[in-house]
């Protein structure tokens, strides 16, 4: 029972204690948001974090209730993180009183860090590896759907269910969306109009690249978390027969000691793109400075 509450609920656990940690202590700096903003900021990291939580939940202590389909659930993720990255493009309301001259020349690279871009591309790479190889493995199920994997001992076929052409075809087109609107939504930031405090609209661009970054990545991982999972599940396939001349013979899948790394992966994943839902949305929430109280004189 310990081990499957610890399954079900420990990467959330994770990340609600890891979020709220990087926000307060590590990112104190994050400049002040506009209403607006900050409640499109919010939204958009909170949702999604609150779809996934209530699923893995329910999910785990309701399995007959909440039965999904893993074209759903691999599309899930990728699909809230193209309505959050819409979500954050929404500029901030001009607060412009005067006419005010940018001469200097402002590109994404200008606000965006480029580890947003490098995380972003292995992400993609690792799913389309993934996806790509599953696919080639999977076989037509009774459907005629790519669905299903086998493995052969002797004269008898055992097969399950793997993430075949059939669930990861929609997923990469998904991916893709994805992918163009993060980066429409990156090359957009410099384009608008300049409000009058320059170095807080400059600092505000930047948080909003990252927060494009950080729900970006948290989709890829979170929808890879619902591709390992799906492979560790075909790794655990095994069977055995009996022959005369060995006896019974067991075997499994040829990645089936890949089976625990694949699911120990998956948590973590989950976590991480938890984590960065989460702290997307805790940006919104505005951190007060300090202040020192002035000593007086004696």
């Amino acid at each position: 029972m310990f081990t499957f509450i610890l399954i079900a609920v420990g990467p959330i656990a994770l990340a609600v204690i890891a979020a709220p940690c990087i926000r307060f202590l590590i990112l104190r700096t994050v400049p002040p948001l506009s209403a607006r903003t900050a409640l499109l900021t919010a939204i958009a990291g909170g949702i999604p974090a609150l779809a996934f939580v209530l699923l893995r939940v329910f999910g785990f202590w309701f399995p007959l209730v909440i039965t999904l389909d893993l074209r759903f659930r691999a599309m899930l993720p990728l699909a809230l993180g193209i309505v959050a990255v819409l979500l954050l493009m929404v500029p901030p309301s001009s607060q412009r009183t005067r006419a005010t001259a940018q001469v200097s020349r402002r590109t994404v690279l200008s606000f965006l860090s480029p580890w947003w871009i490098a995380g972003a591309g292995v992400l993609v790479a690792i799913i389309l590896a993934l996806s790509i190889a599953a696919g080639v493995a999977s076989r037509p199920d009774f459907e005629g759907h790519y669905t299903f994997y086998s493995i052969t001992l002797g004269s008898m076929e055992m097969g399950t269910g793997i993430y075949g052409w059939y669930y990861s075809v929609p997923a990469l087109f998904g991916l893709a969306a994805l992918v163009v609107t993060a980066s429409i939504a990156w090359a957009v930031i410099p384009r608008t109009a300049w409000n009058d405090d320059l170095t807080h609209d400059a600092a505000v661009r930047r948080l909003r690249a990252d927060n494009i970054g950080r729900v970006t990545c948290a989709a890829l991982l979170v929808h890879l978390s619902t591709v390992l999972t799906s492979l560790g599940g075909t790794a655990s396939l095994r069977g055995s027969t009996s022959t005369t001349e060995l006896g019974s013979v067991a075997t499994g899948t040829p990645f089936a000691a890949l089976g625990p790394a694949l699911h120990t992966s998956a948590a973590l994943t989950l976590a991480l793109g938890l984590t960065l839902w989460i702290l997307t949305a805790l940006t919104a929430v505005p951190v007060r400075s300090r202040r020192t109280s002035p000593v007086r004189a004696s």
